[in-house]
């Protein structure tokens, strides 16, 4: 991939290798995780001994680059895995005596591997801080409590939004989860029960958007080994109940001009504080969302959460405030012009956070680029507008086979993801939709209910 580094570069030089050294004799380390993520998001690991750490650093670890999906093939299955020094952690809810490192993907021959979904993010983040830019993310990550007996799945508990024990039975698990991950470095916005019997919201801040999606990969392992502890499952399926609100993972994001320190969303002279790169930014984000949805809405599930009236996102449109658009800008507070942001509603959390930022990314600055209209504001409730089929503005795809064509045809999204990638990702998801109607009968026999298929294919893989 161009914009990749050509080689691989111990982040720190030599002198990082001895304070990870440090950190796993005086924290009494015996073993690290070495996580690499895959297409779809999910974090793959190797587990080393603490002796042979620093040979790793150095340099770096083979592996089987064909038996992780989307990678390789056979006659070409020698990856290599070089750890992220900056990226160590010890997280409380591993065995003990364990650290994690996240890692980047390499051909043997030092080349970058052009099918990491780390490494794609890394490199779309070096290409604008060689702009002097920064694209800040802060997600929104929704998930459940379950229980599971056989075949049937209940919510934890029967509390709605806001609610406080005892109608939250989670609250032990819940405390619990928060304090692990502040100890890992986790700044905390908010934590509360959703809409949903059982549904539930921990909101850490903003930062970088590598930063970001990596926090994000260790939300969610913090969120279910720890509910695995008490009896739990712990779900970010899109949709596990017909009839309630799905998970979202809204994405808050601003850019930054790391050289005066401004938000470049942000405009003074503006009534809502929204500059033109903003306004152009969303442009973008609607010109190509229907593209982005196999990205950010990855799964067969994922369809059944964007559906009217669970404010999910449907119509291709934005509003100040207004919770029923694809693209809210949250109330601007003035003194607050750090805080201006974009939401865009349209992710959900079975998403890969990496090839997502870089995605969104990339489709908002070609909206810049090309000076997108975004049209007006929409400040109504888009779901009780009259003659809905008659609306100025398009839809997202209804399904994740209408997502894979909208896909192809987006030459923005498809080239921010490189072509190993877009090619690995339209054939991974073409078999798992043929696989969910060869299953169930049909998307239109199921696409109002959860079906078994889902279940057992997306509960805890996600």
């Amino acid at each position: 991939m161009k914009d990749m580094p050509s080689d691989y570069s111990l982040s720190g030089g030599r002198d990082a290798v001895g304070p990870i050294l440090d950190l796993i004799e005086k924290n009494d380390i015996h073993y690290i995780r070495l996580i690499i993520i895959d297409i779809n998001g999910r974090p793959r690991a190797m587990l080393i001994p603490k002796y042979v750490v620093e040979e790793t650093l150095e340099e770096g670890i083979g592996f089987d680059g064909s038996s992780i999906p989307g990678f390789t093939t056979l006659d070409e299955s020698d990856l290599v895995a070089h750890p992220d020094p900056e990226s160590f952690v010890i997280p409380p809810w591993e065995h003990p005596n364990t650290a994690y490192m996240f890692c980047y993907v390499y051909r043997p021959n030092g080349k970058p591997f052009e099918g990491d979904p780390r490494g794609l993010l890394k490199s779309v983040v070096d290409e604008l801080e060689r702009k002097d830019l920064q694209f800040i993310t802060g997600p929104e990550m929704e998930y459940f409590y379950v229980s599971r007996e056989s075949e049937t799945l209940r919510p934890l508990g029967a509390g709605g939004y806001f609610d406080m024990p005892p109608l939250d039975p989670a609250e032990v698990v819940k405390r619990e989860t928060i304090m692990q991950l502040e100890s890992v470095g986790f700044r905390l916005d908010k934590v509360h029960h959703e809409v949903a019997s059982g549904q539930h919201e921990i909101n850490f801040r903003f930062d970088n958007a590598l930063k970001t999606a990596d926090r994000m990969v260790l939300f969610k392992l913090a969120v279910k080994n720890i509910a695995k502890k008490h009896g739990l499952i712990a779900t970010f399926m899109p949709k596990p109940f017909w009839g309630m609100n799905g998970s979202g993972c809204h994405m808050h994001q601003s850019l930054v001009d790391n050289g005066r320190g401004e938000n470049l969303f942000f405009d003074e002279n503006s009534p809502e504080g929204l500059s033109e790169t903003a306004i152009h930014y969303i442009g973008g984000l609607l010109e190509h969302s229907r593209g982005l949805s196999l990205v950010v809405a990855p799964t067969v599930n994922s369809y059944k959460r964007l559906v009217p009236h669970y404010e999910a996102p449907v119509y291709l449109c934005w509003g100040l405030g207004n919770r029923s658009a694809l693209i809210r800008i949250p109330i601007y507070y003035p003194g607050k012009e750090s805080a201006l942001r974009i939401e865009y509603r349209h992710p959900d959390p079975s998403c890969n956070p990496y090839l997502a930022s870089a995605a969104i990314l990339k489709a908002g600055l070609d909206g810049v680029r090309r000076k997108l209209d975004p049209g007006e504001p929409v400040y109504e409730n888009v779901y009780h507008l009259k003659d809905a089929e008659d609306l100025p503005f398009g839809t997202l795809p209804g399904n994740l086979g209408e997502a894979i064509e909208a896909f192809t045809e987006d030459r923005v999204v498809v080239e921010a993801l490189g072509k190993h990638i877009s090619e690995a990702l339209v054939e991974q998801k073409r078999r798992e939709f043929e696989d969910y109607l060869k299953s169930t009968g049909g998307w239109e026999k199921t696409c109002r209910t959860i079906t078994r298929w889902e279940i057992e294919n997306y509960l805890v893989q996600v």
